[in-house]
């Protein structure tokens, strides 16, 4: 409505992908239509093509995410599989999938919620309480007008009731949520007896014979590979603008050619009454809304009126009825223009008359009066200064990497002048690979977990024509440049270097093995006959209270059946083969109230997705969704798609 009126777009979009649309839409329905006819269909939603065009827009908007996320570390290549590809798509489909759903079904959002859903969102909040200033600032912020803000958030509440009942009409139900809860804390009393592999190691014998056996046939596991020893310089902004000052007399000047940006112009502060009226209301709507409007403009004026009481009881601005109609301070160009002309011809405390606007009809009140002024040189001079800082040093360094660029590009054969010249330290990384490491450094501080500069350094330029690479951006203002000191290609290590190492894993498998066979030899004397000889002492487990038990052992342990007690399981685990005696099962004392409360919402919540994911499956089948062969392709064929 109204209060809205600025002219700002992207941050309601964020705001909607976060508060609005289900968690698993996050390319925006609007404007899918507006994408050429004749672009590349990669699916059919209603007889309407999917395009190539919304898809690639759709995989930069999540590359883009992806790259805030990682930084350094983003390769967009790793991404570049068929699963992506196909979860982009099927993103793209579930999108127009709702949003065709909606409009045939003529969902539509009522004014009362669009004003409580405005009034809803913690960005335009202070104090937990609607904030009219807050709410103008950030649609300033980032570029978005009342009408594109209102208009789409109307559209995506009424798109949120496809799946939003589903989800919301899903209950659990107690008998299933009880017989869960049972299961996950129900308690078995249990020995166990471990038959360790160690105690077999002694009995193996491991001959040259196996040791080359199995060195043939898994050459690759012993497999180096390729690698360089790398020379680099980095270039960041430090290293050309530490010594940069800036004189009182840069300040003066900068502010002396600046006063238009520390001049404050006029502000208005007003409250307002809106009746609104739809642009494509009749004749007969539209006069009706303007004798109200009229007849509140004659209440407003009546000696003693309460302009605010008035305000509250009849706007139908959902941003500012609730604060008797008020709108902070604007200053021109925030409103539009017949609202501004209006305000702005106000003597303070004066109201108008009816204002007609696309909105509706206004009656508008002054409330207060900021003249234009000029901010005093010392309130800014501090902004001043870190700006002419920032504009020095953005001009040294970007003159800096022009010669560092030049200078590795034309001596091409060595790093030591670029070095010499800013006075850097020419640096080396030994045993470089293709691929970073896990958990590798930071690319600022290690040039081996860069994709970009690990692509530049096994190119063919610097591997074998020894070329300095190209200048690499590792970061904003930190420039790299490497070239390859050493090449070792991959070989397979010497039987002699991995032997010992061949050796231990025979070992320990021959032992493993011997230990499973003596242990699963146990087992059936033991489901046989019973006894508790060699067993620990018992303990009582639950899946949610494992009481140090592996995983593998607790799983079979939960799992064995208990119609005759005790029963017996065995299982591996690496280390030893073991058995369990199950000698007791008993029902837990049901969780506190809480927990349980807890556990049945996390249960709701899966519910609830797997139901929406059913919806979604049945509009597919309803508007008959086909790739087409574009589409298929794109989501089966490994190697990127051109």
């Amino acid at each position: 409505m109204f209060e809205t009126i600025r002219n700002h777009r992207r941050w309601m979009q964020f705001v909607l992908l976060l508060l609005i649309l289900p968690s698993f839409v996050f390319v925006g329905v609007q404007g899918y239509s507006s994408f050429m006819n004749n672009d590349k269909s990669l699916a059919k939603v209603d007889g309407e093509a999917v395009s190539q065009q919304e898809y690639d827009a759709a995989v930069r908007s999540r590359l883009d995410q992806l790259r805030s996320m990682m930084g350094p570390q983003f390769d967009p290549a790793a991404f570049d599989t068929p699963v992506m590809r196909k979860a982009v798509l099927d993103e793209l489909i579930n999108t127009r999938l709702i949003a065709t759903e909606a409009s045939k079904a003529h969902f539509s959002a009522s004014d009362e919620r669009l004003r409580d859903t405005i009034q809803a969102i913690p960005a335009v909040q202070e104090d937990g309480r609607f904030s009219n200033t807050r709410y103008r600032e950030a649609l300033a912020a980032q570029g978005m007008t009342p009408v594109m803000f209102e208009s789409q958030l109307r559209r995506d509440l009424s798109l949120q009731q496809v799946l939003a009942p589903v989800a919301e009409s899903v209950i659990m139900p107690s008998s299933v949520l009880d017989r869960l809860i049972a299961i996950a804390t129900e308690r078995r009393q249990v020995q166990t007896l471990s038959i360790n592999t160690s105690t077999y190691l002694p009995q193996v014998k491991i001959s040259d014979a196996d040791v080359k056996t199995f060195y043939d046939a898994n050459r690759r596991a012993f497999e180096l590979p390729e690698r360089v020893d790398a020379q680099y310089v980095v270039l960041d902004q430090n290293a050309v603008t530490s010594k940069i000052s800036v004189s009182d007399a840069d300040v003066q000047s900068f502010y002396d050619q600046n006063q238009a940006r520390f001049r404050q112009e006029e502000q208005r502060r007003a409250s307002h009454i809106l009746i609104t009226v739809d642009s494509g209301a009749s004749a007969a709507d539209r006069e009706a809304a303007r004798k109200k409007a009229d007849d509140l403009a004659a209440q407003v004026k009546a000696p003693g009126a309460d302009f605010a009481k008035l305000a509250r009881a009849n706007s139908q601005d959902p941003g500012s009825a609730a604060n008797g109609g008020d709108l902070d301070w604007f200053g021109k160009g925030q409103m539009v223009k017949a609202f501004e002309d209006a305000a702005f011809g106000l003597k303070n405390g004066e109201i108008s008359g009816v204002v007609p606007t696309d909105y509706g009809f206004h009656i508008i009140k002054l409330t207060g009066v900021r003249p234009a002024v000029v901010k005093p040189l010392a309130e800014v001079k501090s902004q001043i200064q870190t700006e002419v800082r920032q504009q020095q040093a953005a001009r040294q360094f970007a003159a800096a990497a022009e010669q560092f660029t030049n200078l590795v590009y034309e001596q091409s054969d060595t790093l030591e002048p670029a070095a010499g010249k800013f006075g850097l330290k020419l640096q080396t990384a030994e045993g470089v690979t293709r691929t970073a490491p896990p958990q590798a450094p930071n690319a600022a501080a290690d040039i081996r977990s860069n994709p970009k500069v690990l692509q530049a350094l096994f190119s063919e330029e610097v591997l074998k024509e020894k070329r300095n690479s190209g200048v690499i951006e590792l970061a904003p203002n930190t420039l790299v440049a490497v070239r390859a000191a050493k090449y070792q290609p991959a070989t397979v290590r010497p039987l002699a270097d991995v032997s010992s190492q061949i050796t231990n894993q025979l070992k320990q498998q021959k032992a493993a093995e011997m230990a499973r066979a003596a242990g699963e030899t146990r087992l059936k004397a033991l489901q046989a006959a019973d006894s508790q000889t060699g067993f620990a002492p018992a303990v009582t487990v639950a899946r949610n209270a494992p009481q140090g038990m592996p995983s593998t052992v607790l799983g079979a342990v939960m799992r064995a059946p208990t119609d005759k007690l005790p029963t017996f399981v065995g299982v591996s685990t690496g280390d030893a083969y073991v058995i369990a005696r199950v000698s007791k099962v008993e029902a837990a004392p049901r969780p506190a109230t809480n927990v349980v409360e807890n556990e049945k919402s996390t249960l709701d919540r899966r519910y609830a997705q797997a139901e929406q994911l059913a919806v979604l499956q049945a509009l597919r089948d309803k508007y008959g969704v086909k790739l087409t062969a574009d589409g298929t392709a794109l989501t089966t064929v490994t190697t990127a798609q051109p």
